[in-house]
């Protein structure tokens, strides 16, 4: 049985970045629906409240935000090749979850699209949901130009993309990198709306490139429940990196303090401070129906502070 849970929902662009790359990687998952929107009961005791979509976990251990995820699934798998074009792929990889991806939600929020999204909502899940998302950006825009200047925003980024992979089989030559895997979630989410998919058609080399890396799969899924997994991090002890960057002024070891986006999503997540480098901050927690746990978080785009 896999130690791996991933707390996702079908529709979720940030989780099909990371179930392409566990298809990529050929793991075997356990599959964890949760709602679209709060409240989230059976996860909020493992990640401590984080708000944003997906959450992975490996046993004890709680990953929260992608970036930190995918870095894990590498060094597990030992795919050293995801980051091997280094600072370059990096930057890439945080522009397109940053710019491209307020971008891609700008067009799906165009009012044709969002019409096309709702068109299965009952008008009480339609105002849930939007009250959601209100709480979620609440105090930051995640979107901040018109539909009409992101469909040019879009055409200059899939222009310049297709150029380079007429020559490349992906954005940094013959092997997916971290790169590949965040431009695509971005292109995906526009192809799932018929109102916005249109915006794709005119780049050849993109519609191949988005087609080789939708072939990896999702990997072995093994459907699975958040009960599951509370006793899955109950059943396992939390594995605390050796890490040893200097830390940050006024912090030490065993302080209680928080963590929380920058961005969107400014929920923080309390616990005891427990290890920290350049690419992630650990705190652990402790609940009656997790256990302890070792939450993990990007350095960088977090704040740490003091409870």
């Amino acid at each position: 049985m896999s130690s791996l849970y991933l707390h996702h929902y079908p529709p979720s662009l940030f989780s099909e970045k990371i179930r392409v790359l566990l298809g990529y990687l050929g793991e075997s998952w356990n599959s964890v629906i949760i709602p679209p929107i709060m409240p989230r009961p059976l996860l909020m005791p493992l990640s401590g409240g984080y708000r944003k979509t997906p959450v992975f976990q490996d046993g004890a251990n709680v990953y929260c935000d992608s970036d930190v995820i995918v870095r894990m699934l590498a060094e597990r798998s030992g795919k050293a090749s995801l980051y091997a074009h280094g600072f370059a792929a990096d930057r890439v990889a945080e522009w397109a979850d940053t710019q491209l991806f307020r971008t891609a939600v700008a067009l799906n929020f165009a009012p044709a699209a969002v019409a096309e999204q709702m068109k299965a909502m009952k008008p009480e899940e339609m105002q849930a949901f939007a009250e959601d998302r209100a709480k979620l950006s609440e105090g930051a825009s995640i979107t901040s130009f018109s539909p009409e200047v992101a469909t040019r925003n879009v055409q200059h980024y899939l222009s310049r993309l297709d150029g380079d992979l007429a020559g490349n089989a992906f954005v940094f030559g013959e092997q997916p990198s971290v790169a590949d895997f965040s431009v695509y979630h971005c292109c995906w989410f526009l192809d799932q709306n018929a109102m916005v998919a249109t915006v794709l058609q005119p780049f050849k080399h993109v519609r191949r490139w988005m087609d080789e890396i939708a072939a990896f799969g999702h990997g072995d899924v093994i459907e699975s429940s958040g009960e599951a997994a509370l006793d899955a991090a109950k059943d396992a002890s939390p594995a605390i990196p050796a890490l040893t960057n200097t830390l940050p002024d006024g912090f030490a070891i065993g302080d209680e303090v928080t963590v929380a986006p920058v961005d969107y999503g400014k929920i923080p997540v309390a616990g005891t401070f427990a290890a920290i480098d350049y690419n992630q901050i650990v705190i652990t927690r402790s609940t009656a129906e997790t256990g302890a746990v070792a939450v993990h978080f990007p350095s960088a785009g977090f704040e740490l502070l003091k409870a």
